[in-house]
This record gives structure tokens, C-alpha cells and sequence, in this order.
């Protein structure tokens, strides 16, 4: 067993498929490491992951219904506290990836990023795409779901990416 750590950053999970995406991936994770952390503001699902998970909640409990960036900014937060003790951590983004890839490299820990935000959303902006281009190409691994979406990253920021 891996003695690392692997973090998930999933500020809010919803019922959908990155969820689902992330149901697996971290159960799955949960066999070959030795700590898997979920950190989250979500509560609703914890009956779907492996009972070895361990959670990484905002201390701060407001409601649910909270704004989603609010729901980012406490768990980048209490994420930031934990990376500072465990440098060694290997985060792996699902959400707020431009926020988490900052936060990561400032503190000098391994990221993947799982991209969900497919080209065509972003890159009319010329602001949005340098942005994100730059910050992007700072992870480590960045994941796409489907070749088609991997080709579009290629064409339109020309960074390295990998389909799963």
C-alpha cells in the first residue's frame, strides 16, 4: 500500500456524473492508498465512498445553500491547512481547478486536474483563455473525459493532456 496521501478537491458534490466520476475513482484509490481524503463542503453523499475515506470539511458549517463560491473559498481554505502539514499529498482537482492549481503550487504539491470545462465555453474570451491557459498548464497531469474534448484542449491552449 501507497504510504502518500491523495486528497479529491470536490467543494460541492451534486448528484451527477463528475460525482459519479469521483465515487469510483476514490473508492478505488482507497484500496491502493494508504490515506484517501475527500475534501469537501458536501455532506449528502458520504454513504457512497469506501468507510477508509476520510473527509476534510470546512470548519465553518453554514447551510447547503450557501453561494458555490463560498463553498470553494472554505474548502480551498481548509485544504491550504491541511497541505501545509502534509506537503507530501498528492491533490487531484475536480472542481474549481484554477483555484486549486494556484493553491497547489504556491505551497509545491503535486496536482492532477480533471478538466470539465470543455474549450469551447472559454475561449472566446481572449482574457478567460490566457488565464486559463497559464494556470492550467501548471498542473502536473491534466485529465480530460473524451478524445474529442482532448483534441479541443490541444488546438485551442496547446497544452499536454491525457484522456481517462
Amino acid at each position: 500500500m501507497n504510504k502518500k496521501k491523495i486528497v479529491f478537491f470536490m467543494p460541492f458534490i451534486g448528484g451527477g456524473g463528475v460525482e459519479k466520476n469521483l465515487f469510483i475513482i476514490a473508492n478505488f484509490f482507497s484500496k491502493k492508498f494508504n490515506k484517501v481524503i475527500i475534501c469537501t463542503y458536501s455532506k449528502k453523499y458520504r454513504s457512497k465512498f469506501n468507510k477508509k475515506i476520510m473527509f476534510l470539511n470546512p470548519k465553518l458549517n453554514f447551510t447547503e445553500k450557501i453561494n458555490l463560491r463560498i463553498k470553494y473559498l472554505l474548502c480551498l481554505f481548509s485544504l491550504f491547512k491541511f497541505l501545509r502539514e502534509n506537503r507530501n499529498a498528492l491533490v487531484f482537482s475536480f472542481q474549481a481547478n484554477i483555484y486549486c492549481i494556484l493553491l497547489c503550487k504556491f505551497l509545491n504539491v503535486k496536482i492532477i486536474s480533471r478538466s470539465n470545462s470543455s474549450p469551447s465555453g472559454w475561449y472566446h474570451n481572449s482574457i478567460k483563455k490566457f488565464i486559463y491557459k497559464k494556470i492550467i498548464s501548471l498542473s502536473d497531469i491534466v485529465l480530460v473525459n473524451s478524445i474529442d474534448f482532448k483534441k479541443q484542449m490541444i488546438k485551442k491552449s496547446k497544452i499536454k493532456v491525457h484522456c481517462i
